[in-house]
């Protein structure tokens, strides 16, 4: 019997940074497109979590006959230092006023975006992820006096709702600096633009 083959190297995730943000600006059955990246500073901790990642099992004949997945939807949480005024009217759809004042409207729509950012492993690499296609929430806003000496600081949370392109399918991409020839070339420019996949088959990853 061959050996096992020998594992990826593993190092744990410790850091966040460099975060960033695309409108999405077209999404059809037939192309994708992207506005200009934005950087989101103040980066302090975010979580990726499936929400619907249970199959639909259908049983016939006394057996698991068929299974059906459901599209993907992921919860993108953020924390940050703060999301300054000029950010939340990109990403909540909101608009500021010619006196400079954040106004909210009841027909306020967030538009879509991607999302991505990098995070440092425990051996000094980093981990790589886009999310292609993400939508904010409104905002919980959360104010407190000072009690005495002690100040508690107050972040800025957005949640945001994760789904797949209209036009591939695609909704997430991820990678280790130093693995599967991910390298420090193609990791120095990952996020310098929303990532575009490259398969030899063109065919590859992208729904039909």
């Amino acid at each position: 019997m061959p050996a096992p083959t020998a594992s990826p190297q593993v190092a744990s995730t410790v850091g966040l940074k460099n975060v960033v943000i695309a409108p999405l600006t077209a999404d059809t059955e037939t192309e994708h497109t992207y506005g200009d990246l934005q950087r989101m500073a103040g980066a302090i901790e975010a979580s990726i979590t499936p929400e619907n990642a249970d199959p639909d099992v259908q049983y016939a004949d006394d057996h698991e006959f068929d299974t059906l997945y459901p599209d993907p939807e992921l919860t993108f949480s953020t924390s940050m230092a703060d999301i300054p005024l000029g950010i939340q009217e990109q990403i909540f759809g909101n608009q500021i006023d010619d006196n400079g004042v954040l106004v909210r409207t009841a027909s306020d729509r967030p538009p879509y975006f991607a999302v991505g950012f990098k995070s440092e492993k425990a051996d000094g690499t980093y981990r790589y992820v886009w999310l292609f296609k993400v939508r904010a929430k409104p905002m919980t806003e959360t104010y407190k006096t000072k009690e005495g000496q002690t100040i508690t600081r107050q972040n800025g949370s957005v949640e945001w709702t994760a789904i797949k392109r209209t036009h591939d399918g695609r909704y997430q991409a991820v990678a280790d600096e130093g693995q599967n020839g991910f390298d420090a070339t193609k990791a120095s420019t990952f996020l310098e633009t929303v990532y575009e996949p490259e398969f030899t088959d063109a065919g590859a990853q992208s729904e039909p």
